[in-house]
């Protein structure tokens, strides 16, 4: 008998009652009520009884059913390994497995149309497909273990609770003060984080005006004073760390360009045109050869090479004969760490320098600071802006500018009250602006560098949607040890997971993930210090190489830790940093050398170090060789689609943009000076009132950097290089009313001609329009802007470019002179 099959099939199921009252409501209210396992069953009877339906002319009513009408069903297997309905081996297009059946026409009925008998034979398959999509892949979810909810709870069995991973919302309730000691200092007022401390902070952080301690004794070039600040080595658009391989503050210029996509490029290198050349043979890749030694390295006649610390140890040193402090250019000889979650550490720089107490063999702390505190003092130091030593030298000093700056005297006047009423006493402001005030602030700003609004963090609130199925399983891994299974087991999509997970939760715990898990503290600033430090087989950064000249020693290796401490079982040591914002910082490890997050998933997945020397000390990690045990194979034992999800919630789960931009409504507060701070007209007239300039720090500079570079860089200035380069117009082609002039524009100097190249037709009769202009100038000229293939137009390099012009009705012949501009921005 033929079947016919009708709309009747989605007819939506009455309403369920309660046995007992029949009424529907309180029949909603007990479902409120049902387990999370008695939901998934109801779900699944649902999902079942649809697919066994019998249709026909009408519902199927319980008298049908009992009359076995309903004996006829869908031959399809009810579940496959996930849990969800398996529809999708049926292959319907070609040879339908799935057999409907249904009563036969009733007498006098009028035939059902082919097309139209195959249109309704899909309607019970989509409405059985739409259940099984919402439903169905959810109950799976559920019943593996790794839907949200679950996964919230197990991560919190994991790390003791989950609000241990959680950001605090205010930032008087972040980690608060702690002396070297491990002693709490949270009551102390010097260490009070109040908004008008953060905001005084974050504009001296970002703030060239301070860079003044420039000595030409020690192979400072003068013409560098005020060039760079904090911000030129921690820029919020790479993760607060600097990213570059080698990073330069004064004595360097530019800070970054954006491609033709979009794309942010940190950009920074040496002044070779005002530095002196120190040597002819290059001794890194990137050498400018214009660099003596690296920031952190002081000579004394004495005790040769070493850290600054020493010039207060004993035995005596002798006199300071060179310093990287104050040569001719800033460089640090490691990847420079980030700012975000300084707060969560007692311990700060990847040798663990700031916060160690004073009396340690490579300690610098001689007023017992907190670990905030102390590396803000040995900034100012390192960085050419400590003012300690002004009486002898004759140079200038970061608290004398600054006193002079109307904007910075209200903001230290509303940041520290206390000094200010003490100042005004004794009519000496240096009670109020001075070294120790200025480093207390910034500080307070860095204490308050977090993220509280990435997909990781709406998910421990509760966000079941702020996580992807990769992410959700790259977050199971994470936080699942690296024991080895007691046998091999298949994961369901035919591989063999030799592990149980990554176990990377037991380095990265707590809200910043930069912690041990057992940490006592580990939602504050932790109580743990030496347990934080690890050997992992890496090699030396590149810029190592002028320790090793200054030493004479080819065989010298960063010793991490070990140059604090003095102990030889903390050799080639370095901290642990928080996992956030990874996705934009670009070099990873104390030595730059990873470029991407999945690389550096990857070399812990191997296990195998990268450098023989610090790989075959005794202080090499167990817990990087043979994360799942003794006696087990090296690594982590991954899969390829294992270290790709773990990637995937490295990169985007822990990822807030608004640490990078300005987002209204965000509870993170973006790390770059961005509209509510400089935007004075708007939200601080009374800074404006005093003279601050809008899109300018309070001391009237460029945020970060204020070489002439940078300045292009940032938009400000535009250099013409039309007398640089070579222009030759190669073609000119007309058709109709339009004209394509075709120019090789070569650069044919000695110098680079960077950033952006931009083609300006000035003098471009009325009536003829630029059709690729990329805009127009303040002047009214219409102008095309080149992307440059990395940021640079060498010496001796070549492009070609063309301008097209439309003339409309009667226009005069296209005339113009091309100038080109170098700057980013509008001219």
């Amino acid at each position: 008998m033929k079947k016919v099959i009708g709309p009747q099939a989605l007819a939506v199921i009455p309403p369920r009652v309660d046995r007992k009252t029949r009424h529907p409501t309180i029949a909603r209210a007990r479902r409120r009520m049902e387990t999370p396992a008695r939901l998934r069953q109801r779900r699944r009877r649902i999902i079942l009884a649809m697919a066994r339906r019998r249709v026909g002319a009408g519902v199927v009513t319980r008298a049908g059913r009992r009359r076995g009408l309903n004996r006829d069903v869908w031959r399809v297997p009810f579940r496959d390994r996930a849990g969800t309905p398996n529809l999708w081996r049926h292959k319907l297009k070609n040879k339908p497995e799935v057999q409907f059946a249904g009563p036969s026409n009733p007498p006098g009925a009028a035939p059902t149309s082919k097309p139209v008998e195959r249109f309704f034979r899909w309607v019970p398959f989509c409405a059985v497909l739409a259940f099984s999509v919402l439903w169905g892949g959810a109950t799976a979810a559920d019943e593996d273990g790794d839907g949200p909810a679950q996964l919230r709870q197990y991560i919190g069995h994991q790390v003791g609770g989950i609000e241990k991973l959680m950001v605090p919302a205010r930032d008087a309730d972040l980690p608060g003060a702690q002396l070297p000691d491990g002693s709490d200092a949270s009551g102390d007022p010097r260490f009070k984080t109040t908004e008008a401390k953060r905001y005084l902070g974050k504009q001296i952080f970002h703030d060239p005006v301070r860079t003044v301690r420039i000595d030409p004794t020690f192979g400072g070039v003068l013409e560098t004073k005020q060039s760079g600040s904090c911000g030129s080595c921690h820029q919020g658009e790479s993760a607060s760390k600097a990213g570059t391989l080698l990073n330069f503050n004064v004595g360097a210029e530019g800070r970054s360009y954006t491609d033709a996509k979009g794309n942010f490029i940190p950009r920074r290198r040496p002044r070779v045109d005002i530095l002196p050349k120190l040597r002819d043979t290059p001794l890194f890749p990137g050498d400018a050869l214009v660099d003596d030694l690296p920031t952190l390295t002081d000579f004394y006649a004495i005790a040769g090479a070493a850290s600054p610390a020493r010039g207060r140890k004993l035995p005596d040193p002798g006199p300071l004969l060179r310093t990287g402090r104050l040569d001719a250019l800033d460089s640090v000889a490691r990847n420079a760490p980030g700012v975000l979650g300084t707060a969560f550490n007692n311990r700060v720089l990847l040798g663990g320098f700031a916060g160690e107490p004073d009396s340690s063999p490579g300690g610098l702390n001689p007023f017992n600071f907190p670990a905030q505190e102390s590396v803000a003092l040995l900034l100012i130091d390192a960085h050419r802006m400590l003012s300690d030593d002004h009486a002898k030298t004759g140079l200038g000093t970061e608290m004398a500018v600054l006193q002079k700056i109307s904007t910075y005297r209200k903001l230290f006047r509303d940041a520290f009250p206390e000094e200010a009423a003490q100042a005004d006493a004794t009519g000496n402001l240096d009670l109020l602006i001075n070294d120790l005030t200025i480093l207390r602030a910034t500080a307070t700003f860095m204490r308050t560098a977090v993220t509280r609004d990435t997909p990781f963090d709406r998910f421990l609130a509760g966000d079941n949607r702020a996580l992807t199925p990769a992410q959700r399983r790259g977050a199971r891994l994470f936080f699942t040890a690296a024991t080895a299974n007691d046998k091999d087991d298949d994961d369901g999509e035919g591989r063999t997971r030799a592990a149980r997970g990554a176990g990377c939760f037991s380095c990265h715990s707590g809200p910043m993930l930069n912690k041990q898990t057992n940490d006592p503290d580990v939602t504050g600033a932790g109580r743990f210090v030496e347990e934080n430090f690890f050997n992992i087989g890496l090699g030396d950064h590149p810029l190592q190489a002028l320790n090793r000249q200054a030493r004479k020693d080819p065989n010298f290796l960063d010793d991490g830790r070990r140059e604090i401490t003095g102990r030889d079982d903390d050799i080639y040591k370095f901290r642990v940093v928080t996992m956030r914002q990874l996705k934009d910082a670009r070099f990873f490890f104390h030595n730059g050398s990873f470029t991407n997050v999945r690389d550096v998933v990857q070399y812990f997945n191997a296990g195998v170090p990268q450098n023989a020397q610090s790989g075959a000390a005794s202080t090499l990690s167990t817990r990087f060789t043979n994360p799942r045990g003794p006696g087990q194979p090296r690594g982590l034992g991954l899969s390829d689609d294992q270290v790709d999800e773990i990637t995937d919630f490295l990169e985007n789960s822990l990822y807030d943009p608004a640490f990078v931009r300005f987002v209204p409504g965000s509870p993170t507060r973006t790390f770059q000076l961005t509209e509510p701070d400089f935007i004075y007209s708007v939200y601080r007239p009374d800074l404006a009132a005093l003279g601050a300039i809008d899109g300018r720090t309070a001391g009237g500079l460029p945020q970060d950097d204020n070489d002439p570079l940078s300045r292009r860089d940032l938009g400000l200035e535009f250099l013409d290089v039309t007398a640089q380069v070579g222009i030759a117009l190669i073609e000119s082609n007309h058709i109709g009313d339009r004209q394509e002039d075709v120019y090789q524009i070569t650069n044919n100097s000695s110098s680079i001609v960077d950033t952006h190249l931009l083609m300006v037709a000035k003098g471009l009769p009325d009536r003829i329009e630029l059709e690729n202009a990329s805009g127009i100038t303040s002047t009214g000229e219409p102008y095309r802007r080149v992307f440059l293939a990395n940021g640079v137009l060498l010496p001796g390099q070549s492009i070609v470019k063309a301008l097209l012009f439309e003339r409309q009705h009667q226009a005069p012949p296209v005339k113009y002179t091309l100038n080109l501009l170098s700057g980013q921005g509008n001219p």
